[in-house]
């Protein structure tokens, strides 16, 4: 149940068109094959099967997602989010779903982040800041001494920076709170935030989250919540039809709720709303390694389900560009920015 592109390295198809416009996959049926031909390590008549896919960048494993879900028989609307480098959305009920995926890239994983990590003994996964004081609270994995922060931590410090005014709606941090707090502080680009002193992590060094660090994160939480909110568009869809939010991926299972919302990873669904359904792929994949039935399912869904490509999306560049405020830009806002960007411009003319 790997992504299109895993699957065609998987089965030794070429992938060059996945990367080329319209991004059609070589094939997009299940497939069948002896492991003997893939040289698996296994009784060389065993079957391999890989469920079909739905597009170039939405796979086997949103297929899954798809199958674990049932969405397909649900009266309710649900939407379903994957949260990964690439994060699949489905949104959608028996009457049709459609599925999109966003670019949201590795920052969640650590990737592109001074002291970014995965989740690994001693990353920072849960964070709280004092609201006066500015005094950090944290997590880690094992309890082990802080070396890095990993994805939910990540979540966490955004939505707490923003609760507390280190940072405003344009992910800036207040460099005039200095005077203040000494954890705030003049780094290379900008100004950085302490999360750890270097007496209290196990790198000898203080961990920190820089001005870049935020805005690539905020890079990523803005694909997220630009996929969500052009499958609502397109169906005609707002937050308050969604019956239920569930949401999969092993990192996805560990990010607070509540912080996803503030920062606007997330539409503003209710909290009560929202289910974790864990690796919602490899429970897909269980279920059609038991049964034949599940198989001819989720052939169903490679049908059933309508494809958004965001990037052809005429309201994209408009929808990311909003997305990027913390939690988002309404019209009006959104109207204002584009004002001043333009008033900046014919200055500088």
């Amino acid at each position: 149940v790997g992504n299109t592109c895993m699957q065609c390295l998987f089965l030794n198809l070429w992938p060059k068109y996945l990367g080329l416009a319209p991004y059609v996959p070589p094939v997009k049926r299940g497939v069948d094959v002896k492991a003997s031909t893939l040289n698996l390590k296994a009784n060389k008549n065993a079957n391999v099967h890989f469920l079909p896919v739905i597009g170039g960048f939405v796979g086997a494993d949103n297929v899954a997602v798809i199958l674990t879900s049932n969405m397909m028989e649900s009266d309710e609307i649900i939407m379903a989010i994957d949260v990964g480098t690439n994060t699949e959305i489905d949104v959608g009920n028996r009457e049709g779903i459609m599925a999109t995926s966003c670019a949201s890239g590795p920052a969640f994983e650590g990737m592109h982040i001074k002291y970014g990590m995965r989740a690994a003994t001693g990353a920072i996964e849960r964070v709280f800041i004092e609201p006066d004081t500015l005094e950090v609270h944290y997590k880690t994995i094992d309890d082990a001494p802080p070396v890095g922060i990993c994805g939910s931590g990540l979540v966490d410090v955004i939505a707490e920076m923003f609760k507390t005014g280190i940072i405003n709606e344009y992910g800036k941090i207040n460099g005039e709170l200095a005077n203040e707090t000494s954890r705030i502080r003049r780094g290379e680009k900008g100004y950085d935030f302490v999360l750890a002193w270097a007496k209290e992590t196990g790198i000898d060094s203080d961990i920190v989250i820089t001005q870049a660090d935020v805005q690539e994160l905020l890079k990523a939480k803005a694909a997220i919540h630009t996929g969500a909110a052009l499958l609502m568009k397109r169906l005609g869809l707002t937050v308050k039809d969604i019956d239920k939010l569930v949401v999969a991926g092993a990192f996805g299972n560990y990010i607070d709720p509540e912080s996803a919302r503030i920062i606007g990873m997330y539409p503003e669904i209710p909290l009560n709303k929202i289910v974790f359904v864990g690796n919602a792929a490899g429970t897909g994949a269980r279920m059609a390694l038991i049964s034949k039935e599940m198989r001819t399912k989720a052939e169903k869904i490679k049908e059933f389900v309508r494809y958004l490509e965001l990037s052809a999306d005429p309201d994209f560049t408009e929808e990311y560009m909003k997305s990027l405020f913390i939690p988002h830009a309404d019209k009006s806002r959104f109207k204002e920015i584009l004002m001043l960007v333009e008033k900046t411009r014919r200055k500088k003319t």
